[in-house]
């Protein structure tokens, strides 16, 4: 009768086995996805846009908003004599599709800068009233555009010295935005201001 004497490179072998079962039952399903991807209703996306949301806080539908590029034409501390009448949100927006309307629209809104010389097959001026905090002076942080929405988003931040606090005033401020006509010549309905309260969505005008 032979007695099986187990070497030390068979009794390796099976610790190693049972390394390889512990570490698999650790991980669980789905383990070996790599970038932070995870399956979801069957196809695979980053995980940041799992639960509805994106890092960014944007609600996910399969499309992500399209940065849009601007240009600042004029940022000064004014608004329209008839603001309080006109813009019950505390938001005006206008739009200028050639040069009669720039010219209008820049006296209306009392701006004092130069106007600027714009390309109209091109482009278009958006003009953005609103109020900021007098000492804490607003400027435009970026734009996107939700195409399943049609909805332009405009984001404002404050500007803050360090370890200053914001008035509760409510100061007048305009800027005029040089924007792309496309991809937003088709269907364009309403602008959202972000970054001032209420966060308003304001119906698109157009002359």
């Amino acid at each position: 009768m032979m007695i099986y004497h187990p070497t030390s490179r068979s009794i390796l072998s099976i610790l190693m086995i049972i390394l390889m079962a512990l570490i698999s039952a650790c991980q669980g399903p789905g383990a070996g996805h790599e970038r932070g991807e995870a399956e979801h209703g069957g196809r695979t996306v980053n995980r940041d846009t799992v639960n509805g949301g994106s890092a960014n806080g944007e609600t996910m539908n399969g499309k992500q908003p399209l940065p849009i590029a601007f240009r600042v034409v004029a940022s000064e501390k004014t608004l329209p004599a008839d603001f309080t009448s006109v813009a019950p949100e505390d938001v005006l927006i206008r739009l200028a599709t050639n040069d009669d309307n720039l010219k209008a629209l820049w006296s209306y809104f009392g701006l004092r800068s130069s106007m600027p010389s714009v390309p109209w097959d091109r482009e278009f001026i958006l003009f953005l009233g609103t109020g900021e905090p007098s000492n804490c002076p607003l400027h435009v942080k970026g734009i996107t555009f939700d195409r399943d929405r049609g909805r332009l988003k405009l984001h404002l931040e404050k500007y803050t010295e360090p370890g200053s606090v914001c008035y509760a005033n409510f100061s007048p401020r305009t800027f005029a935005l040089a924007l792309p006509r496309e991809p937003m010549n088709s269907g364009w309905r309403e602008v959202q201001v972000l970054g001032v309260p209420r966060e308003p969505v304001v119906p698109l005008e157009t002359p």
